[in-house]
């Protein structure tokens, strides 16, 4: 980078930070310096920017940085703890904070480090353990993964989440496996709460459907949506009034006009439709490319609508009601700055959120040249993997009710048919069946449509060490396979109560 070029960099950083945007700031010098670009100049400015704003002081504190992480500050919530005056060699909490950033970041070397270190200061500590196990998992290294959760077992045999996550990594080759009959015991045991149950319940149905013990299954599947589904509460009414009216508002607008607006940006490559359709399946073969980075599932869109809402009640967010170019402009703007912090080197990032499919509009403004791969299965072994699913930090809330899910689909697919119309061949359906009968043929016309050249790699996608964070993280690290198609008709009668209403 010449002396221009650093001078420009740095006077955009400084006028982000001016106009009141310090996090954006903070992340675009904290992306130079991973680069080991002008890393003495930026770390004095992002130092100092962290004191003028209070957010790095001389009284070091714990819960500003949890307060960070929560709010998603990490570029802040690292340099809170990297610049701060207090000695962080021996704080256990300090590293588990730091595993938790760098988890973020996608720095997954660093993260195990920290929470290698964490765990070695506070080895009784389960929690540190168990993120360090899920890290595991998530890049696919299971044996290791296994060893940890077995650990946290044996010291807590009530911990319902812990044996979930071992029934996801393990292979039980009977029924008369010793955790099955630990957690058979467990799931009836009044010394356990409902969310342990509602966890081993979940557990036990994965299980015994691996072992093609499809009656124990279903009771299972049961137990676990029912016990699921009277703790949270879906809200359908909401649903539709969102779905329906952000169909009117798009409908009533000049698509091509509001393109206008938006910007010639491609980096972000959109992958979207139901959960458990193949969105985790076709997202690792794509970020197996020279050229894609693998986002995962982010919430940034969702986040943004979620701060820029309308008046209490039942509202559209603000950009929704009034999508004109300042609007689009300042989504557009929130959005790149996340995705450049996580990676800035591919040609290409992947947005797996499936349910991202409500905003095609919105994205289709912001970005209108960039790619939206629409992922559809068979609607039976969809709603069949989605009601047998446990989804961490109670989303996808219509999924344990077989009539809310149901609903769901189908406000899902009335949203697909209306943007289908709108933008026509823009949006890439692809076809899950397709994908895994047919795998190289189907992977080269979704690269064609990417505009991206062929990658051998992309056939060897199972091998991929990236971390994937979805219920599907387990089951990627094997090659390519069919079993799953048609696997509803396994519950067909089980299940009828869900399958008669589709």
């Amino acid at each position: 980078m010449n002396g221009k070029n650093k001078q420009n960099q740095i006077v955009k950083i400084k006028q982000l930070i001016k106009n009141g945007y310090i996090e954006s700031g903070v992340r675009q010098a904290d992306l130079l310096i991973i680069q080991n670009k002008m890393v003495r100049e930026l770390s004095h400015l992002i130092k100092k920017t962290l004191i003028k704003n209070r957010i790095l002081e001389k009284q070091f504190s714990l819960s500003k940085v949890e307060t960070l992480i929560k709010e998603k500050s990490f570029a802040c919530a690292k340099y809170l703890i990297k610049n701060s005056t207090k000695k962080i060699n021996h704080n256990s909490k300090i590293f588990y904070f730091l595993g938790k950033i760098y988890v973020e970041l996608n720095e997954t070397e660093n993260a195990i480090a920290s929470f290698e270190a964490s765990k070695n200061l506070d080895p009784n500590n389960l929690s540190i353990r168990k993120d360090l196990a899920n890290l595991h998992l998530t890049i696919g290294n299971l044996d290791k993964s296994i060893e940890i959760f077995n650990h946290i077992k044996e010291k807590d045999p009530f911990d319902g989440e812990n044996h979930r996550l071992l029934s996801r990594t393990k292979k039980y080759l009977s029924d008369k496996d010793d955790h099955i009959k630990q957690m058979e015991n467990l799931v009836t045991s009044s010394k356990i709460n409902n969310e342990q149950k509602i966890n081993i319940a979940f557990a036990l149905g994965n299980i015994y459907e691996n072992l093609r013990m499809f009656d124990r299954s279903a009771l299972y599947y049961k137990i676990g949506n029912e016990n699921q589904n009277a703790r949270l509460k879906f809200d359908l009414k909401k649903e539709k009034f969102i779905i329906k009216n952000i169909i009117n508002v798009f409908n009533s607008l000049k698509i091509k006009e509001l393109q206008n607006f938006g910007s010639q940006n491609t980096k972000p490559i959109f992958i979207l439709g139901m959960p458990r359709s193949g969105t985790t399946l076709l997202e690792q073969i794509l970020s197996s490319h020279s050229e894609v980075c693998g986002g995962g599932e982010l919430s940034f869109i969702e986040d943004y609508l979620l701060v820029n809402r309308g008046p209490i009640g039942l509202r559209l967010p603000v950009i929704l009601n009034n999508p004109n170019e300042e609007n689009i402009n300042k989504f557009f703007t929130y959005y790149m700055d996340r995705i450049n912090y996580i990676n800035n080197d591919k040609t290409y990032i992947t947005d797996k959120m499936p349910g991202n499919f409500k905003w095609i509009g919105l994205i289709k403004s912001a970005f209108p040249k960039s790619k939206i791969i629409h992922v559809k299965r068979d609607k039976m072994d969809t709603c069949f993997s989605i009601y047998k699913s446990y989804f961490a930090n109670d989303t996808c809330s219509y999924s344990y009710d077989t009539k809310n899910l149901v609903d769901f689909f189908n406000l899902y697919e009335l949203s697909m048919k209306n943007w289908q119309k709108i933008f026509k061949n823009e949006i890439y359906n692809c076809n899950y069946e397709k994908l895994v009968n047919n795998l190289e043929n189907e992977t080269r016309k979704v690269l064609s449509y990417c505009e991206l050249k062929w990658d051998e790699n992309v056939l060897n996608f199972h091998k991929n060490k990236r971390r994937v964070m979805t219920v599907s993280s387990a089951q990627i690290r094997e090659k390519i396979y069919s079993k799953s198609i048609n696997s509803w008709k396994n519950y067909k009668n089980e299940l009828k109560d869900l399958f008669e209403k589709l």
